[in-house]
């Protein structure tokens, strides 16, 4: 049975509105936290837990970029299939990355140009009708796309040009518009992988301005101050979720729903992108994504793994992940389905309740959810 009215869209979406507000009440206030026990959440999370996963990023984008040049010389079907499958691969480890809004992450708009999404006005197609008319050489040289627009430089630009049916035949073909696609699609990868090699050089010095909060920092005057950055990312990123990932594409109801407009469309994985990012949000509370880090070493800590407070939130989350896990990987397919619609906003429903949960459960007993949400501007 859903948590809320699935047949009331009305109803929903003052829901979020509610809860990106952060106006679900906090819990009872607590004695203050010792700092020290922020800092140890802090050191664990970003240097045990998630250097790993930025160096499974940039490994699966270095094996892109390497795919993409050995394909290009002479490509064919199978070896358009092995790039598909390598793209994914990447997007995976981006997904399990891409919550972690913070520091090297967002720098200069690196966010944007790793994955320009979400594409509110289209500028990404126009662009890319414009480049397959004009083929400008700007976006087959390594040393200058980095300088062209965010549109088509990124995870968008190159499922385009390895998922788009209409190109498929034009690569494989090998004629004068395939030798450009396949030139520009391996320039996007091999920007891909300097752009995710730059997180990892960077991370490290973002990591211990975090961890060496204190009086002297310019940034980070306590660690409770800097773990705010954690319990954000956790709070944003199921938000995003919410309001971009499954509110776009679905849309006013079922009349207006529209798979294009989800994320990753094309590559038929809107919701294994989803999947992965619940991993990795979860991660941020629990201290372990993939083998790398500890449970009971995030944020959980500051509310008492096994306490009855943690049983309950992750029986909670687990409920969200068994309502992901029920959909197949593309939006395409389950909205094509008769009560697809309802399945997606099903899990919808479930990400919202979740967001009350992290706002009360864990905002409130860490101390660290105090309303603000820069996705709605405050």
């Amino acid at each position: 049975m859903p948590l809320f009215d699935t047949g009331c869209r009305r109803a929903m979406a003052g829901l979020i509105i509610t809860i990106a507000a952060g106006l679900s009440a906090p819990p009872a206030a607590h004695a203050d936290l010792p700092d020290g026990q922020y800092h140890d959440v802090i050191v664990h999370l970003l240097s045990k837990v998630l250097p790993p996963q930025l160096d499974a990023l940039h490994s699966s984008t270095a094996t892109l970029a390497t795919g993409m040049s050995d394909f290009c010389k002479s490509p064919d079907k199978a070896g358009l299939a092995k790039m598909r499958d390598g793209f994914n691969i990447a997007m995976d480890r981006w997904q399990e990355v891409q919550p972690w809004r913070m520091g090297p992450m967002m720098a200069d708009g690196r966010d944007q140009m790793i994955e320009y999404w979400p594409d509110k006005h289209g500028t990404a197609t126009r662009q890319f009708r414009m480049l397959l008319r004009n083929k400008p050489p700007l976006y087959t040289d390594p040393a200058k796309i980095a300088d062209a627009s965010a549109a088509l430089q990124g995870f968008p630009a190159l499922e385009e040009v390895l998922f788009n049916p209409k190109l498929a035949g034009q690569i494989v073909a090998n004629g004068k518009d395939g030798i450009y696609l396949c030139q520009y699609g391996t320039t996007i990868a091999g920007n891909l992988e300097k752009l995710t090699g730059d997180l990892v050089a960077e991370w490290p010095a973002f990591a211990d301005a975090m961890i060496n909060a204190g009086p002297e920092s310019l940034d980070y005057p306590t660690s409770k101050f800097a773990a705010t950055d954690l319990y954000r990312a956790l709070h944003e990123g199921m938000l995003i979720i919410i309001s971009q990932k499954l509110a776009r594409p679905l849309g006013e109801g079922p009349d207006d729903a529209n798979a294009k407009r989800a994320e990753s469309w094309r590559a038929e994985r809107s919701l294994r992108n989803i999947s992965h990012n619940l991993k990795s949000l979860f991660a941020i509370y629990d201290g372990e994504l993939n083998g790398a880090g500890e449970s009971g070493k995030g944020m959980v800590a500051l509310i008492g793994a096994d306490s009855l407070l943690d049983k309950s939130f992750r029986l909670n989350w687990q409920k969200i992940r068994d309502a992901s896990d029920a959909l197949p990987s593309s939006m395409v397919a389950v909205l094509a389905q008769p009560g697809g619609f309802d399945k997606i906003q099903e899990l919808q429903n479930q990400v919202a309740y979740g967001v009350m949960l992290v706002e009360n459960d864990v905002g409130g007993h860490t101390e660290l959810g105090g309303g603000f949400n820069a996705l709605d501007g405050d």
